[in-house]
């Protein structure tokens, strides 16, 4: 099966969003149900594309790439990069947003996506580099190489300005993002207990790829 790889349009993003929500639903995990315990309203989904949308306009580094059935022209992957080319470009990165409304624990995904933020800028602090914010497959198109495609699209570009890439894992992407030659560099560590979770930690490796010299 060919994959198409491209960059995404405003038009591409309502069904990643709807790809997202099914990776998700297929792998349901314990402590996500404390994060996003539900119900949401029915706008939620509207809500999220909106706010995926907003973050592209907000911040010039970033970059939508899908991939696309070559066959069917259906989207397969989506992917958010960073590509932050220069201390200055690093420095003016807009704040990581913690998810919040109706059907989300505030307080829960405080502590974890706000420790999310405060361990990149432990690890990588100003420095120019690339990060890659969102990849997700629909369940259709799990193990058909799209998000492979994806990774392999913004590692490339990396190294052609050469940047380290950062990012952090779900335990179900690990393997992946080890097969590409990124490198466990820390961890963060939440104990859901004091939101509902009592005995759940919910936890995210935090991952570097160094840049690999192109030939000229």
């Amino acid at each position: 099966m060919a994959i198409v790889i491209r960059e995404a349009t405003d038009a591409d993003v309502p069904k990643a969003i709807e790809l997202e929500g099914a990776a998700y639903a297929a792998t349901p995990s314990p402590s996500g149900s404390i994060l996003f315990p539900g119900p949401f309203p029915p706008e939620a989904r509207q809500q999220r594309t909106q706010r995926v949308l907003d973050s592209r306009k907000e911040d010039p580094a970033m970059v939508f790439v899908i991939a696309v059935d070559e066959v069917t022209g259906e989207q397969m992957a989506f992917s958010k990069w960073c590509f932050y080319k220069t201390e200055e470009e690093a420095k003016a990165a807009p704040p990581r947003l913690n998810p919040s409304g109706p059907g989300t624990n505030e307080e829960a995904c405080k502590a974890f996506f706000g420790g999310l933020g405060q361990k990149k800028a432990e690890i990588i602090g100003n420095m120019p580099h690339a990060y890659l914010g969102m990849l997700h497959t629909g369940p259709q198109y799990q193990k058909r190489g799209a998000a492979s495609a994806l990774l392999k699209w913004g590692l490339q570009r990396a190294d052609e300005l050469n940047l380290p890439v950062y990012l952090e894992s779900s335990p179900t992407a690990y393997p992946l993002y080890r097969k590409h030659g990124f490198k466990d560099v820390g961890s963060v560590d939440v104990d859901l207990a004091p939101y509902g979770g009592e005995g759940l930690t919910h936890s995210a490796p935090c991952m570097v790829k160094d840049a690999t010299k192109t030939t000229p």
